[in-house]
């Protein structure tokens, strides 16, 4: 889902558009469409419907409110909107001369901002409450299962095109699995690393891979949607950063935590990551949503749509709003993702990795070829 508004189109990438005053460049997978008086270039998904079904919303909106991962591209009488949905999964930068999201400027707009583009590319930037005030004194696991599985049936029932699954021997591509089989979907397992090397990947594999999400991402040529557990670990609070920091403030520490839990499955996973704690303070619950909003990680490449279920920022409170004990064993061990994945298919925790990115994380993965794990 990258593209460059500029003056001109770029010879590096494959798809080119006049938008109304605009030269829009893209990689594949981007459709055109006239909406009442609007030209809206899309590319993406929404959760609860296919979004050319919602485009007319999707023009109107003033605040995004459609959950997904999508980008609109809207002109209308002369400037260019760049709509998405609610927790925009990617950044928007900033120059003189062009508006893109492929390589990094000196000027970033952030997931809370709202881009209209005016003639001589003149950029305006309109904030809104990305975070929300719907605060919760305490949340349950059965909640958490409730909102996910309700997230991921509303994609799967309109979703229209083949559905892959490559599981890294982590837990959040086995839970998002877990609930794919709960739900009877029709899907395929991808038991290898697939990378098709189309126009767009060819012209630009160094500046893709500058943003970690893509130096090891499966994609086909063919119009496919990819099961993604990214962003797990920061909306599910075990991202190293977020996760001290929440437990700063309930007066303890991830390296504290360590030494409490030698046998814990993040053990390896945090270890590496001390120095980030070095000096971290703690941060309240607004403070950690908009960090966790603007991590940004997969927003689709060429015909592969990459399906990121797990970005939701509702979701994230209420792990927020776990009971401490219960928070503490999801940063410490994946604890809830491993229920909820025992909840959908019983049994099927026995193939998560023994260490999280540590070692041979598919060995387990084994038990799926030979179903006595």
């Amino acid at each position: 889902m990258f593209f460059h508004i500029a003056d001109q189109h770029q010879e590096n990438y494959p798809g080119h558009w006049h938008l109304g005053g605009f030269h829009v460049s893209t990689d594949l997978g981007w459709q055109l469409k006239t909406v009442g008086t609007a030209q809206v270039l899309y590319k993406g998904y929404a959760d609860a419907a296919p979004l050319e079904n919602l485009l007319l919303d999707v023009v109107l909106q003033t605040t995004p409110h459609i959950q997904g991962n999508f980008c609109a591209l809207v002109v209308a009488d002369g400037p260019l909107t760049i709509q998405t949905d609610r927790y925009r999964s990617f950044p928007i930068y900033i120059s003189n001369q062009s508006i893109n999201n492929l390589i990094a400027t000196d000027r970033t707009a952030w997931a809370d901002s709202l881009i209209t583009v005016h003639s001589d590319m003149v950029v305006t930037e309109n904030k809104f409450n990305i975070i929300g005030h719907a605060w919760m004194p305490t949340s349950t696991v059965d909640q958490i299962d409730q909102r996910l599985t309700d997230k991921i049936q509303q994609f799967l029932l309109h979703n229209q095109l083949p559905l892959r699954v490559f599981l890294s021997g982590g837990v959040d591509t086995l839970l998002l699995y877990s609930y794919i089989v709960k739900l009877s979907a029709e899907h395929d397992m991808t038991w290898n690393l697939h990378t098709d090397l189309d126009e767009f990947y060819l012209a630009n594999s160094a500046d893709i891979k500058k943003h970690w999400g893509y130096q090891q991402i499966h994609h086909w040529k063919e119009l496919c949607v990819l099961a993604s557990g990214t962003p797990g670990d920061e909306f599910m609070l075990r991202s190293p950063t977020t996760a001290n920091q929440y437990l700063l403030k309930n007066g303890t520490s991830i390296p504290n935590q360590l030494l409490a839990h030698p046998d814990c499955l993040h053990h390896a996973y945090f270890s590496k990551h001390l120095q980030l704690f070095d000096g971290q303070k703690s941060a309240t619950a607004p403070e950690l949503c908009n960090t966790v909003v603007n991590d940004w990680q997969h927003w689709h490449l060429g015909n592969t749509l990459t399906w990121t279920p797990f970005r939701d920022l509702e979701l994230f409170k209420l792990f927020l709003a776990l009971p401490y004990e219960q928070a503490l064993g999801q940063i410490m061990n994946s604890s809830v993702s491993c229920e909820l994945i025992e909840r959908n298919v019983p049994g099927l925790t026995c193939v998560l990795s023994s260490q999280k990115n540590s070692g041979n994380t598919m060995r387990n993965l084994r038990g799926l070829l030979n179903p006595q794990c």
